[in-house]
C-alpha cells in the first residue's frame, strides 16, 4: 500500500494547484490527494469523492488485517436438485451456499473476486436476471442464448447426444484482451463451472490478450500464488499448439483453462472451427471507444513529432481491435462485454456504431445496462484518486449479422407481387 501511495504521489495532480503533484494525505480518507494541506482546506469538492476513498482504503488494509477471510471459503459443487436464484449477489450467495455474510465490507471482497465467473454464468445460464420481460434481452439475444443453453442445460437421464441430435462439445468461452481475469486463482473459475452442475457440461476457458499472465510467470515473479494454487499450476503443461505463448491447465473433469499471450487474430484459424451452439466471446473493459496511443518511447516528450504522434485522431477499435472484431463478428458467434462505468460502456457503444465495416454488421442481443453482478468495491486511479470505478459496472452483447434467405418457388413469387 505504501508503494501504491508512492506511485500516486509520482503522477496525479493536485485539484487546487494543477501544476504541483499530490503530496499531503487526507485525514478523512488517508489518501494523498492534494500538495499541501491548505490546498485540501480551500478544496470545497473533497466532500464528494474523500467517502468513496476511505471506504477503498478500508477495504484494502482488511484485506491485509490477517483476520481469517470466512467469505473467501468457496463451496463445491451445486447439487443438481437444487435450483440456483440469480437476481442478486445476496441471493447467489445464499442459493449457492455460501457463508452468512452480514455486513457491507466482506461482501465486496466477494463480489471483487467473482465478479467475473459470475457476470459469465448470469448471462449464459437458463435463469438469467437478464430477458425479453425486462427489456435486457432482445429476440436475437433470446434466440442465440437458446441455442447456447441447449449445450448448457442437458435433460437429466437422457442421452443428451441423441436428443441433441448431435455430439456434445465442450462449451468455449474466449475472453479476449484478458488482463486481470487470467492471473484469478483457478478454484474461482470453478464457480462458474459449478453453476451447470450436468455431468454432460464442460468448459474450456480461454484466456487471450498480450497481458495475459502465463502461470509459469506467476511462480517464479514477485506476486507469488498461495501454495494451493502453485500445486494446482503444476498439473499444467505449456501449449505451443497456438504458435504463440501458452498454457493449458486442467482444473477438473469439467474445467480447463488456456492461457494465450497473444492477440486474437493470431490464433483466430488456430480455434476454428466455431458453433453458435457451443462458442462465445467476452471482453471485459475492451477500451474500444479509447483514443489510440502509440507504442513509441524513444520520442523526446516535448517534441512536435512527439504531439503528433500522440494525436493520432483514431480510436481502439478502428486499430488494435478491428481485424478481431471483424473475424468474430464473422463467426456468428455471441460477443458480450462489460465497462468499468456509464461513459466506459457509452464510448464502447459509439464506437461500434460508427467504425466503417462494423457499425452495420451485427445485431444487438443485450442492451446495454447495468450488471447485476458487477463487483461492489471501489478501484481507486493512480493517476487522480478523485476517480474511482467498480469493475464490469455495466455489461452489453452483439452478434455477427444474420442474413436469412427464404425461397419461393415463381407462382409464389407471383402471388406476393400481386
Amino acid at each position: 500500500m505504501r508503494e501504491k501511495a508512492r506511485r500516486i504521489k509520482s503522477i496525479a495532480r493536485c485539484p487546487v494547484y494543477p501544476e504541483e503533484l499530490v503530496s499531503y494525505d487526507c485525514p478523512e480518507c488517508g489518501y494523498p490527494t492534494h500538495s499541501t494541506r491548505e490546498a485540501w482546506e480551500s478544496d470545497t469538492e473533497k466532500a464528494k469523492y474523500w467517502p468513496r476513498l476511505r471506504e477503498a482504503n478500508e477495504d484494502e488494509h482488511d484485506l491485509r488485517s490477517r483476520r481469517t477471510m470466512l467469505e473467501f471459503d468457496l463451496p463445491d459443487c451445486q447439487p443438481y436438485e437444487e435450483t440456483i436464484t440469480l437476481a442478486n449477489w445476496d441471493l447467489l450467495l445464499y442459493t449457492r451456499g455460501f457463508r452468512s455474510i452480514d455486513d457491507d465490507r466482506p461482501r465486496r471482497h466477494i463480489s471483487k473476486l467473482l465478479t467475473y465467473p459470475m457476470t459469465i454464468g448470469a448471462i449464459l445460464h437458463e435463469f438469467s436476471p437478464y430477458s425479453t420481460r425486462n427489456q435486457r434481452l432482445t429476440v436475437e439475444g433470446y434466440r442465440s442464448l437458446t441455442a447456447l443453453r441447449q449445450s448448457l442445460h442437458p435433460p437429466l437421464g437422457t442421452n443428451t447426444a441423441q436428443t441433441l441430435s448431435r455430439t456434445i462439445n465442450p462449451i468455449r468461452i474466449f475472453i479476449l484482451g484478458a488482463r486481470a481475469e487470467s492471473s484469478l486463482p483457478p478454484r474461482v473459475w470453478s464457480q462458474l463451472a459449478y453453476l451447470f452442475p450436468s455431468p454432460d457440461v464442460s468448459f474450456q476457458i480461454y484466456f487471450i490478450g498480450p497481458e495475459v499472465i502465463l502461470p509459469q510467470q506467476l511462480i517464479t515473479g514477485p506476486n507469488n500464488p498461495s501454495q494451493e494454487s502453485q500445486e494446482v499450476y503444476k498439473h499444467g503443461r505449456a501449449n505451443f499448439s497456438f504458435g504463440v505463448p501458452g498454457y493449458s491447465l486442467p482444473v477438473s473433469p469439467t474445467l480447463t483453462l488456456h492461457m494465450i499471450q497473444g492477440a486474437y487474430r493470431e490464433v483466430h484459424e488456430t480455434l476454428g472451427p466455431f458453433d453458435p451452439y457451443t462458442d462465445v466471446y467476452f471482453a471485459f473493459s475492451p477500451g474500444f471507444g479509447f483514443p489510440t496511443v502509440p507504442l513509441n518511447n524513444n520520442v523526446p516528450q516535448q517534441s512536435q513529432e512527439s504531439k503528433e504522434l500522440l494525436d493520432t485522431g483514431s480510436i481502439q477499435l478502428e486499430t488494435n481491435w478491428n481485424e478481431d472484431i471483424k473475424l468474430i463478428l464473422k463467426e456468428k458467434c455471441a460477443l458480450f462485454g462489460a465497462g468499468f462505468s456509464p461513459a466506459d460502456v457509452q464510448r464502447d457503444i459509439n464506437a461500434l456504431e460508427s467504425v466503417v465495416d462494423i457499425a452495420d454488421q451485427f445485431d444487438w442481443l443485450l442492451n446495454p445496462g447495468q450488471n447485476v453482478f458487477s463487483s461492489m468495491k471501489w478501484e481507486v486511479a493512480e493517476f487522480d484518486p478523485r476517480v474511482a470505478v467498480k469493475s464490469n459496472y455495466a455489461i452489453w452483447g452483439i452478434r455477427g449479422k444474420r442474413f436469412e434467405v427464404d425461397q419461393f418457388d415463381k407462382r409464389e413469387k407471383l402471388k406476393q407481387i400481386t
